[in-house]
């Protein structure tokens, strides 16, 4: 049975901890990577101390999308994404607001007395980068000065890090952009992922090329990979399936088939889509379901072909590699949840 996930959304919402001793950590938690993991799991180990709750405190936007409007902020976790992780990962309890206009205005110590008339807070969990408040406050002196004003307790976890580097959601960021997949997965929990409702699409893959695929159209919010075909898997009901992924732009067709398949509604110019072909469970029908596919490795870019049949050709070999790849992960795949 999956864990019962509290989320609040508003201030009258996270009344209902009036009463709770609550473990409190703050942040974007954009991806949920290692770092973030040791995080949360502090802030789980206070709450048993407080006899309390643990919450995360996060929000559905960027804080830059209302500081810096104008500046262009992708997520590696869409808001829902985010929320579904958090679910699958164990979490009860997760605040998840709206950053709007009367947060850019709060200092920290007036964010923290927020809090508080909302709940117990016995404790505060930092990450190594954790900045809070209109102020920007930072440093252990000044977070410490809030918790002796508030009377809880305050704890710093130092950076994880692999390769000398601190892991980052900037530096994942950087990695999915690359098309470094594998390299990416290894500093998040849970692999890099795509989850949304797939839409009836051209049906070139079934009909004309004999590889249905399940289309999900992502809005400009959620950071994509480079163009082109990835080795992935389809997670349905706790297992996997191999699955070979297209990243593409929505209105991207086969020159082979330009002005001869109809124009789904939904492709607008620019939009971006995943295609996914479930390999081996051609029973699989998706079209208004909700579909999860993770991305494991980079395969090849995307290229123009000149017929359908030399099209076909390297489909089956994008497959095959996919395979190979899907075997080499089924082992890690199988311990997620």
């Amino acid at each position: 049975m999956p864990h019962r996930l509290n989320i609040y959304r508003t201030w009258r919402d996270l009344a209902k901890l009036r009463r709770a001793r609550v473990a409190l950590t703050v942040g974007i938690f954009d991806g949920i990577h290692r770092g973030h993991i040791q995080i949360f799991n502090m802030t789980r180990e206070l709450s048993v101390d407080l006899k309390g709750v643990p919450l995360i405190f996060t929000f559905r936007n960027h804080p830059l999308q209302v500081l810096q409007p104008q500046r262009r902020v992708r997520f590696l976790t869409l808001p829902d994404e985010k929320t579904h992780l958090m679910r699958k990962l164990g979490f009860e309890h997760v605040a998840c607001f709206d950053f709007e206009e009367s947060f850019k205005r709060l200092h920290a110590v007036e964010f923290f007395q927020k809090l508080g008339e909302h709940m117990r807070i016995g404790a505060f969990v930092a990450g190594y980068d954790t900045t809070v408040g209109a102020d920007r406050v930072s440093s252990d002196d000044k977070f410490r000065r809030i918790a002796r004003q508030l009377n809880f307790e305050f704890m710093r976890i130092g950076a994880v890090t692999r390769g000398d580097e601190p892991i980052s959601s900037r530096r994942i960021r950087e990695l999915i952009l690359a098309g470094e997949i594998r390299e990416a997965n290894e500093l998040l929990v849970y692999p890099y992922f795509v989850r949304g409702q797939v839409q009836a699409g051209r049906k070139v893959g079934g009909k004309v090329l004999g590889v249905p695929t399940a289309n999900l159209l992502l809005p400009p919010e959620k950071l994509l990979p480079p163009y082109g075909v990835y080795a992935g898997a389809y997670h349905k009901d706790k297992r996997f399936y191999p699955a070979a992924l297209i990243v593409t732009d929505a209105q991207k067709v086969p020159k082979f088939l330009r002005g001869q398949v109809p124009e789904p509604k939904q492709y607008r110019k620019g939009s971006a889509l995943v295609e996914g072909h479930v390999i081996g469970e051609a029973g699989f029908e998706l079209t208004g379901r909700t579909a999860e596919f993770v991305f494991l490795e980079f395969i090849r870019q995307r290229r123009e072909f000149a017929d359908a049949n030399s099209l076909r050709t390297q489909i089956q070999q994008d497959i095959e590699d996919t395979k190979r790849i899907f075997e080499k992960s089924r082992i890690q795949l199988q311990f997620l949840p």
